[in-house]
């Protein structure tokens, strides 16, 4: 496997695509969406400002009131909007954190959606790594991101917006992986890389727990437990795919 410094790298060959929130999602999800969230989406430019101050207020109000101790009422006083702005938008406090987790889950899809310099590239295995350490540096920079997804600001709705974009999270994987190799059609590759990131979020809920932080043993560990389990369906050496014509 290639040096994690050299991956680190590669990964900012390009800048990050100045996706919308929903693009990251497939029309499936998108309905998926549509029938777990309780806030309203915003439609005109004005209306997404305040909707995105809205979302900035309440992440860092995480940190200052925590995440059991404040309320749409603070969001208001914080941000200098009216109650009924926020009202607007979001019909109780736990709509805000699925929003939230929604943003959340972007900045993991942009990640894994970087391309990289192939030649930094040996095996799938450098892909499955390089998206290991980077989500953990990501994380670690953002205690409000380790409470809503891995700690005690988990709730049953932010869970279910989470595993829609744990999917989609998966299918920019499978799309980063298929720039450099061919991937085997079945099992679906995307439902494996889905499985594999609820391995990543239950040992990094467990160094959260015991450490505040993913800690590097725990992305070892990750690392290993994830490349086990696709490697019950992936060969170690996966076909290697022209630089030239990689399609």
């Amino acid at each position: 496997m290639a040096a994690s410094s050299d991956l680190i790298d590669a990964l900012f060959m390009t800048k990050k695509s100045a996706q919308t929130l929903s693009s990251i999602y497939s029309p499936e999800q998108e309905n998926q969406l549509s029938e777990l969230i309780t806030f309203r989406r915003p439609r005109q430019k004005r209306g997404v400002k305040k909707f995105e101050t809205i979302l900035d207020t309440a992440h860092e109000l995480i940190i200052s009131h925590g995440v059991e101790h404040f309320s749409l009422y603070d969001i208001a006083e914080s941000s200098d909007m009216a109650v009924g702005s926020i009202y607007h938008f979001f019909p109780s406090i736990e709509s805000v954190f699925a929003a939230l987790v929604e943003r959340y889950d972007k900045d993991f899809w942009a990640i894994v959606s970087e391309p990289v310099s192939g030649e930094k590239i040996s095996g799938w295995k450098d892909l499955i790594w390089l998206h290991i350490e980077k989500s953990r540096i990501h994380i670690n920079q953002q205690e409000q991101v380790l409470i809503m997804l891995l700690g005690p600001g988990q709730t049953w709705q932010t869970r279910q917006v989470d595993t829609v974009g744990d999917t989609a999270i998966a299918e920019a994987m499978r799309q980063n992986i298929e720039q450099y190799f061919d991937l085997p059609e079945a099992p679906d590759p995307v439902e494996l890389l889905h499985f594999s990131i609820r391995i990543l979020e239950s040992l990094w809920q467990l160094s959260y727990q015991r450490h505040g932080k993913v800690t590097k043993d725990f992305q070892q560990e990750t690392f290993r437990a994830m490349c086990a389990y696709l490697g019950l369906y992936w060969p170690r050496h996966l076909p290697r795919k022209d630089p030239e014509n990689p399609a």
